[in-house]
């Protein structure tokens, strides 16, 4: 019996991808592969529940407006992307194989070294530091990691100066809420941040609840804008 067309997608993806890879065209960021995972999972659901053509069209042209906002600059691997994606009989199987091809070509958060991270937390005593091996960093637009026993939560990313750094209290109560990071309804506590305000350095503490855990955090995040923004908010 012959494959779909997905299924046939799948298998040109995973042939044309030494090409790509050679060539350098596709980059994507982590947050970028998300942000698409999210937009094809949405568009696979519309295609199982929706009987309407018109309503399948319309979230079709939704989902392409999205995606050409995810990857603004045209190309031949956006444009099988689409045709791909813009297959009504897509299942979720042939989706999760195309992502898992798609993900050869994100950029890693760099993993810094332990000399690295102490310098950002110069005046953290007894900091503990995450085990970098440990995690998929193409999975990562930052890093974020909780210490119980001293109430603190830390977080490491990279902006146009490079490696940068911010920690602060963390709250033991958890509840149900938006995270100020990945703008979604998650598993947040108070994050509060102690930052230096005006010339009379007099410090004061900024609040915002966060998600616990980060590394869902990071795989709800999909646009980084959203992290530095919060950044800037609380130092």
């Amino acid at each position: 019996m012959a494959g779909s067309y997905s299924d046939v997608a799948v298998v040109t993806f995973f042939c044309a991808s030494a090409v790509w890879r050679k060539e350098n065209i596709m980059k994507l960021e982590p947050y970028h592969y998300f942000a698409l995972a999210k937009a094809i999972d949405d568009l696979i659901n519309v295609y199982q529940s929706v009987n309407d053509k018109q309503t399948v069209n319309a979230v079709q042209a939704l989902t392409t407006e999205k995606i050409n906002e995810i990857l603004p600059e045209d190309s031949t691997q956006k444009e099988e992307l689409l045709q791909f994606i813009l297959d009504p009989h897509l299942t979720k199987a042939s989706a999760e194989r195309y992502l898992n091809g798609l993900k050869e070509h994100v950029t890693p958060f760099v993993a810094p070294s332990a000399k690295q991270v102490e310098k950002v937390f110069r005046k953290t005593k007894k900091l503990h530091l995450p085990n970098f091996d440990a995690m998929d960093l193409k999975e990562h637009t930052y890093i974020g990691w909780n210490d119980p026993g001293q109430q603190q939560k830390f977080l490491l990313y990279y902006d146009e100066q490079g490696l940068q750094g911010l920690k602060g209290n963390f709250s033991s109560n958890v509840l149900k809420n938006v995270c100020s990071i990945c703008h979604k309804t998650s598993e947040v506590a108070l994050f509060l941040a102690t930052t230096k305000k005006g010339g009379d350095g007099t410090y004061t503490k900024k609040g915002n609840y966060i998600c616990v855990d980060s590394e869902k955090c990071n795989h709800q995040l999909y646009d980084k804008k959203q992290l530095l923004d919060f950044v800037a908010k609380v130092k």
